[in-house]
């Protein structure tokens, strides 16, 4: 979310507490007041997409063939529509707390995004839709913790779209990816480091110790946040045997009156978005 105005902007941070207090204890009450946060913007990922493609390409990976998972997918497919008309052989959706449950508004999403993708590709018809209805052959959505989720077989390609930071155990899950990624596989990750409860104050988050947060101003499946920074993702990832072969970052104004200790000595504060490309 983001206030513009600048008063609203300042009542909204004194009372950030208990606005976050009320959003992780009143979840239901969150998705009514608050919906727009739990759609996803297509048109927006497709343009990623597109400019993550060509990143990808330059290092040599094509996804002709190739097994995909995408992990933390919300209730958009276009991630996996655009993989399968690139060549892919499938595309895997792993989400624990899906948003595209069968509603009205999800389902003329869904057909909002087959038509786009549709006319992107100059086609009347797609392979991967029979009778209106996704063949699995193709696309296969698992509702599960990828932790406890089991394989038959190893995926080339694994990608994630502000996902990361939503992740309680991240160490669990890197090192998930890495036994599950075949060798030589490449992933990209698009990481939001900050602050998503109000993007004008991108780390806010910082005043508050660990206790408080993740006790009462967080929630698993409703506004987790694991406030990881750009050090913590780089040494997890080549803890695990993942080299880097490309990264952007992109930095901040890091204006804090008051941080708490925990963060007082860590490096790199100011980064709140990265981007990078890894490989197995």
């Amino acid at each position: 979310m983001r206030i513009k105005n600048k008063f609203a902007n300042l009542i909204f941070n004194k009372i950030d507490f208990l606005i976050r207090l009320l959003y992780c204890k009143f979840p239901m009450l969150s998705k009514l007041l608050f919906w727009k946060l739990y759609s996803s913007d297509f048109k927006k990922l497709d343009k990623q997409f597109e400019k993550m493609k060509k990143t990808i390409t330059k290092n040599g990976f094509d996804f002709s063939g190739k097994v995909c998972l995408e992990l933390g997918p919300g209730n958009s497919y276009i991630n996996a529509y655009n993989l399968l008309m690139n060549g892919a052989k499938k595309v895997i959706l792993i989400d624990k707390f899906p948003r595209h449950l069968k509603t009205k508004k999800q389902k003329e999403f869904f057909r909002k995004e087959l038509d786009y993708i549709k006319k992107k590709y100059n086609l009347s018809e797609l392979f991967f839709i029979r009778n209106g209805k996704i063949r699995k052959q193709y696309i296969e959505f698992i509702r599960a913790d990828l932790v406890d989720t089991h394989f038959k077989e190893k995926v080339d390609f694994i990608l994630t779209v502000s996902v990361l930071e939503h992740v309680k155990k991240v160490e669990k899950v890197v090192t998930k990816l890495s036994k599950i990624l075949k060798k030589n596989g490449m992933m990209y990750h698009w990481i939001d480091l900050r602050d998503h409860y109000n993007f004008s104050e991108p780390f806010l988050f910082y005043k508050y110790s660990k206790r408080a947060w993740e006790k009462y101003l967080t929630k698993e499946g409703v506004s987790y946040t694991n406030r990881l920074r750009y050090d913590d993702f780089l040494k997890l990832f080549k803890k695990y045997g993942f080299k880097i072969l490309n990264q952007k970052i992109k930095r901040f104004p890091l204006n804090l009156k008051k941080m708490n200790q925990e963060f007082e000595n860590k490096n790199n504060l100011d980064v709140g978005i990265l981007e990078v490309i890894l490989q197995k």
